[in-house]
């Protein structure tokens, strides 16, 4: 979301039911030479392994989205460049708009507050409290047996996990997976299993052969949970026009043309982040370790400044992962460290849906 903060420049917010702050990215708010009143050093659990240090502030902010005016009282200042990008510039949370209905379309990439609701959605019960909104998910597993129970929405995620909770749970998890390592939320770690599950039920709805993940984090949003089982995350919600009514406990569902995409085979074994810091290179957010990058010796956190022999500082971080494919080998130089490391590598299918 495009927002202003109190009289500074307008800036762009991720929009992120599974936050309670308002989130200011520190460098933007070093180059937009901000100010507040009051200040408190602060540490956070996200949805990770770990705690996070951060400054908290005090002063209530004023912010602006379009015409419209809302006020935070629960803001923080950490550097989010380095974990989600160079183009962010905070975090938002719905909390932060004060409980107003808000509508969120993936296809259109618009949220529309106080949105009008008619008769082509289906009226969902969820619950909520202060903070956040809770979906009850069937999800059916490869061997018949099926689990139920409330998800958190958390528009920040961009995948559907189970918490720890689960992941001794050999019932479950005896079908094809795959370990992960991967940032987890603001400053978090993250780690896990991932597989395919035949069946996602969320109301009356059915989506099939989705890809979820399960955690093993013993801190933080995806730990034991007594008031859910799981985050549902973009990966399903991006299915849907959704209307959020969290005062109401109901949400709004209406299936856009997302809703008959299927998850793909697991072939691209990492993720990469382009910080703001332009001598940096493209960061490793996420990878499998069954992959063949993984075998060759590409870790989490790594920082990957060639690709091909070619700087990636001259490629187009989007474009160049929208043209991969299955089997195809790269060529990485890679920055651990001080030194630096070769990986020849190829996009190997490590984890098949269907398996």
């Amino acid at each position: 979301m495009n927002l202003k903060i109190n009289e500074y420049d307008k800036g762009n917010f991720y929009f992120d039911t599974g936050s309670t702050s308002l989130v200011i990215d520190s460098i933007f708010y070093k180059k937009q030479k901000m100010s507040f009143n009051k200040y408190t050093a602060s540490e956070i659990i996200g949805a990770g392994s770990k705690t996070t240090k951060m400054i908290r502030v005090l002063d209530s902010i004023k912010f602006f989205a379009n015409k419209n005016i809302f006020f935070s009282n629960n803001n923080l200042i950490f550097n989010l460049k380095d974990i989600h990008g160079k183009k962010i510039d905070g975090i938002v949370g719905f909390g932060n708009f004060g409980n107003i209905p808000f509508e969120v379309n993936y296809v259109a990439q618009k949220i529309t507050l106080n949105p009008k609701i008619n008769h082509t959605y289906q009226e969902v019960t969820i619950k909520s409290d202060d903070n956040f909104m809770y979906i009850p998910l069937n999800l059916k597993f490869a061997n018949e047996i099926t689990i139920q129970g409330d998800f958190l929405i958390d528009t920040g995620s961009n995948k559907t996990v189970l918490t720890s909770e689960f992941f001794q749970n050999k019932a479950i998890v005896d079908s094809k997976k795959e370990t992960y390592i991967s940032n987890g939320g603001v400053g978090g770690l993250n780690t896990g299993y991932s597989l395919f599950v035949p069946e996602v039920k969320i109301n009356r709805y059915r989506i099939t052969s989705q890809h979820i993940n399960i955690s093993r984090d013993s801190l933080g949003a995806l730990s034991k949970n007594k008031n859910y089982i799981g985050i549902i995350g973009n990966d399903i919600l991006e299915h849907f026009d959704i209307i959020y009514h969290p005062t109401q406990n109901k949400i709004w569902l209406k299936p856009n043309k997302n809703f008959n995409k299927t998850s793909r085979d697991l072939y691209k074994p990492f993720t990469l982040i382009e910080t703001a810091n332009i001598d940096n290179g493209w960061i490793v957010g996420t990878i499998h370790e069954s992959s063949n990058a993984y075998q060759k010796g590409l870790r989490h956190k790594d920082e990957v400044v060639e690709i091909n022999n070619k700087s990636v500082k001259k490629i187009n971080l989007k474009k160049w992962n929208n043209k991969l494919k299955p089997n195809q080998r790269i060529k990485l130089k890679v920055k651990r460290g001080n030194k630096f490391i070769e990986i020849d590598t190829y996009l190997n299918v490590f984890l098949k849906k269907n398996e």
